[in-house]
C-alpha cells in the first residue's frame, strides 16, 4: 500500500482497472501515462504499460495475484528498468534481477537499465575476428564460431543442442567470458539439470542463470530475453566478453503470439503478429563486436529454434535464419544412431567464423569435409546390398574412425591442439591398420592422458608446425593437401 500511495503522491494521477484477462488489464484514467512506464496497483502489484489507445491502457502485468476490476492504479513517472551489477555471477534470477536461489539479495551498488536499447550502429562494429572456442571437436574445426557472432541453434527438441550450449558455456567460463544462459519456458527438472551440469564442471559462481520457468506469468517469459542482453550490453560496456544463450526463441515466439492474441492484434502466419521477425531481430541485433570505452568487446549470442521432425522451413526457424549469421543443425537421425553431438556439418553453416581460423585449420576443415562427403556417399552405396570393391570399404572404414573422434562425452572438453592432435593422426594414416573400435579405445585412452595434462607442451609443437617453413610452402601451392604435411 505505501508504494501505491507514494506514486500517487508524486504523479497525482489515478485509474481504475477496468478488465484483466490472464496477465493483461485494461486500466482507464491515466491521461498522462508513457509507453514502458511502471504502474502500481493498490496492492503493490506492478505491471508495464504496454498498449496506449485513447480511453484506456493496456498493461502487461508482473504479478496478477489478488487483482481486482475497479482496483485503484497509478503511474511511477518511471519507465521499467532492472538493476545490473557484477554480483550477478553464480546467482540465478528471474527475468527482473530479482534472486531465486535462496542465497539472499544481491548486494552492491546497482547500474539500472533499460530492456530495449538500441542496437551499436555500423561505426561502433568491428569485424569478428577472434575464434570462440566450444570445446566441441566437430563444431570448432568444421563449424567454427567467433566472438561478436550470432549463430542458431537448430533441431528437434531432446537430442543434444542444451547439452552442446552448456559445453560451449564450460569452455568460455573457463577462458574468462562472462556466460548468460537465458531459459525460457523449460520445466523445472529441466532447469534442475542445468544446475547440476553447472555444479558437476565446477562453475556455478561464474555464471549467471536466468530462470524464467513454464509457470511464471507470460509478460515474465516475453521480457526474459531482452532482460538477460541487458544483462550482456552492461558486462559488454566494462570491456568484457560476453556469451549469452537464448533457450529458446520459439517458445518466446510463442509467448509473444499468446500475448498479441490476447491484445487483439490482427493475426499473420500461422497466427503469429506481423511484427514477430522485428522482436527477434532488434534483440540479436545488439548482439556483436563493439568498440567500447574500456576496449573492444563483444556479444556473442547463441538463439535455440526447436524444429519438429528435422523440419527447418518453419515461421520462426526460418526468420531466425535470416537473422543470424549461420546456424548449427541437429539432426534427429543422426542422433538415433549413436552419434554424439548429432550434428549434420552439411546443413550447419558459419557465415563469419570461418574468418577467425588460421589456415591451418582450414585446410584440415576442408580435408575432412572431403573425407565426410566420401563417407556418405560410401553409405548410400553399401545400402543396395552389393559387394563393395575395396576403396568404398577403406572409404566407410575411415569415416567410422572419424565418427568415433568427434564423439565425446558431455563432461569432456577439447581444446583446439588436442583436437588437431586427433584428426592429424587419423590423417596421417596412424590408425590405418586399427578397426573403429579399437580407435574409439585409443581415443578414450587419449582423451584420459589429456585430461591430467601430459600434453602440456601440445599448444608450442602446433604453433611451430604453422611456422615451420615446410608448412608455409604447402600453403602456397594452391594444390598442396595438409595430410601431405
Amino acid at each position: 500500500m505505501s508504494k501505491f500511495k507514494e506514486n500517487l503522491k508524486k504523479t497525482q494521477e489515478i485509474g481504475r482497472i477496468t478488465s484483466i484477462n490472464y496477465s493483461i488489464v485494461r486500466v482507464s484514467g491515466l491521461p498522462d501515462l508513457n509507453p514502458n512506464e511502471m504502474i502500481v496497483a493498490e496492492g503493490g502489484q506492478q505491471g508495464i504499460a504496454y498498449n496506449l489507445e485513447r480511453d484506456h491502457a493496456e498493461i502487461l502485468m508482473l504479478d496478477t495475484e489478488a487483482l481486482k476490476t475497479k482496483q485503484r492504479v497509478t503511474r511511477t513517472n518511471e519507465s521499467f528498468k532492472i538493476g545490473v551489477n557484477s554480483n550477478l555471477r553464480g546467482r540465478i534470477i528471474d527475468p527482473l534481477c530479482r534472486p531465486v536461489d535462496k542465497k539472499g539479495p544481491i548486494t552492491g551498488k546497482k547500474n539500472y537499465q533499460g530492456l530495449e536499447n538500441p542496437a551499436p550502429n555500423i561505426t561502433e562494429r568491428e569485424v569478428v575476428k577472434e575464434p570462440l572456442q566450444t570445446g566441441v571437436s566437430r563444431v570448432d574445426l568444421l563449424v567454427p564460431l567467433g566472438h561478436g557472432q550470432r549463430e542458431l541453434i537448430l533441431g528437434d527438441t531432446k537430442i543434444g543442442k542444451t547439452t552442446f550450449l552448456l559445453q560451449t558455456i564450460a569452455n568460455q567460463v573457463r577462458q574468462g567470458t562472462t556466460c548468460i544462459y537465458v531459459s525460457i519456458g523449460k520445466r523445472a527438472s529441466d532447469l534442475k539439470q542445468v544446475e547440476n551440469y553447472f555444479s558437476r564442471m565446477g562453475i556455478s559462481d561464474r555464471v549467471i542463470l536466468m530462470r524464467a520457468g513454464a509457470g511464471e506469468p507470460s509478460p515474465l517469459l516475453y521480457l526474459a530475453p531482452y532482460s538477460g542482453m541487458s544483462i550482456a550490453e552492461h558486462f559488454r560496456d566494462r570491456g568484457e566478453n560476453v556469451l549469452i544463450v537464448f533457450d529458446d526463441l520459439t517458445t518466446h515466439a510463442k509467448i509473444y503470439r499468446e500475448l498479441s492474441l490476447l491484445l487483439e492484434r490482427p493475426p499473420g502466419r500461422s497466427s503469429y503478429p506481423g511484427d514477430v521477425f522485428h522482436v527477434h531481430a532488434s534483440l540479436l541485433e545488439r548482439a556483436g563486436n563493439v568498440k567500447s570505452e574500456q576496449k573492444e568487446a563483444s556479444i556473442t549470442a547463441l538463439p535455440v529454434a526447436n524444429t519438429q521432425e528435422n523440419d527447418i522451413s518453419g515461421y520462426i526457424q526460418t526468420n531466425l535464419m535470416a537473422i543470424t549469421d549461420g546456424h548449427i543443425f541437429f539432426d534427429s537421425d543422426k542422433f538415433r544412431k549413436g552419434i554424439n553431438p548429432a550434428i549434420d556439418i552439411f546443413l550447419s553453416v558459419s557465415r563469419v567464423g570461418n574468418q577467425t581460423k588460421s589456415r591451418l585449420d582450414r585446410e584440415l576443415a576442408q580435408q575432412i569435409r572431403r573425407k565426410m562427403s566420401d563417407y556418405n556417399r560410401a553409405l548410400e552405396i553399401s545400402q543396395f546390398g552389393v559387394e563393395l570393391p575395396e576403396k568404398t570399404r577403406n572409404i566407410i572404414s575411415f569415416g567410422k574412425k572419424l565418427e568415433k573422434i568427434f564423439t565425446q562425452p558431455s563432461d569432456v572438453l577439447f581444446s583446439r591442439e588436442f583436437q588437431l592432435l586427433l584428426v592429424g593422426l587419423l590423417l596421417v594414416g596412424y590408425w590405418k591398420e586399427d578397426s573403429p573400435a579399437e580407435v574409439d579405445q585409443e581415443v578414450a585412452r587419449l582423451t584420459e592422458r589429456y585430461q591430467q595434462e601430459e600434453f602440456s607442451d601440445l599448444e608450442q609443437k602446433i604453433q611451430d608446425i604453422e611456422d615451420s617453413d615446410k608448412f608455409k610452402r604447402l600453403v602456397k601451392n594452391s594444390t598442396s593437401q595438409v595430410e601431405e604435411f
